[in-house]
């Protein structure tokens, strides 16, 4: 199938690892312009390298997902260094963490509020576009009980709502807006790394849930976020795609 987005403008917040990379990877692969940010300069240098590599031209960022004024200005940098822009893919995040106040506050402004944060500055641009498309990474943990209560899941629960909101909203203005919820995906760095050596009966019980017996690979989740942002998938708007492997045990109606 011809997804369509050759000489596409793509903004990834979070794109220097794990999903946020291979997202923007393989954006570039399909002969689009990427945009990344993220916290550390060295995976932002490497990864514009690779998006490189596949003939297309990069922009990136170091930054705090905390720093709003941050965050807005690479999206305004982005959209001048591309001359516009056709798709955003929002998916930095604070990670799991605990139940403690703090990561509450953390959770909000990294996973929520960098996402807004960036929709905002990227509206006038993605308007002016003929495929304008955002993608909001949510999370199978805000489908069903996961693990133990923490602000992650919450935050990525409220980031569905959100973008079925926007969906709705920026239908006329020719905007798509679509949700994804990966499961627990395994790539170097990644939470789960740690959980598997600091709390291995956490993520033993994990994969006993999981019908294949494995954990996600980045590629696997980025190959469905490619596809929603796509021209393929025009007539996609305002859903929720969970990519998890079979994990989740509830019925979507």
């Amino acid at each position: 199938m011809d997804l369509d987005l050759k000489g596409s403008k793509v903004a990834v917040t979070g794109g220097s690892r794990g999903i946020g990379k291979s997202i923007a990877t393989l954006f570039a692969a399909e002969g689009c312009d990427v945009s990344i940010c993220a916290r550390g300069p060295e995976t932002i240098e490497k990864t514009r390298a690779e998006i490189e590599s596949h003939g297309v031209k990069s922009f990136g960022t170091a930054l705090q997902g905390r720093d709003g004024e941050a965050v807005r200005t690479w999206t305004r940098d982005t959209c001048d260094a591309f001359g516009g822009l056709d798709v955003l893919v929002c998916s930095l995040s604070a990670g799991g963490g605990t139940n403690d106040e703090r990561y509450w506050y953390r959770s909000f402004e990294i996973d929520l509020m960098s996402a807004t944060r960036a929709v905002e500055e990227a509206y006038p641009h993605l308007k002016s576009s003929e495929n304008a498309a955002i993608l909001v990474v949510s999370s199978m943990a805000a489908a069903e009980t996961f693990v133990s209560p923490m602000a992650y899941n919450s935050m990525k629960a409220a980031l569905i709502t959100w973008s079925k909101q926007l969906a709705e909203q920026f239908a006329p203005k020719g905007i798509r807006v679509n949700c994804l919820e990966p499961g627990p995906t395994m790539f170097p760095g990644s939470n789960w790394e740690m959980i598997k050596v600091a709390r291995s009966r956490t993520y033993s019980g994990v994969l006993r849930q999981q019908p294949t017996r494995r954990m996600a690979e980045a590629e696997e989740i980025a190959r469905s976020a490619v596809f929603l942002c796509s021209p393929a998938a025009r007539w996609v708007t305002g859903a929720t795609l969970r990519v998890d492997g079979g994990y989740t045990k509830g019925v979507q109606f």
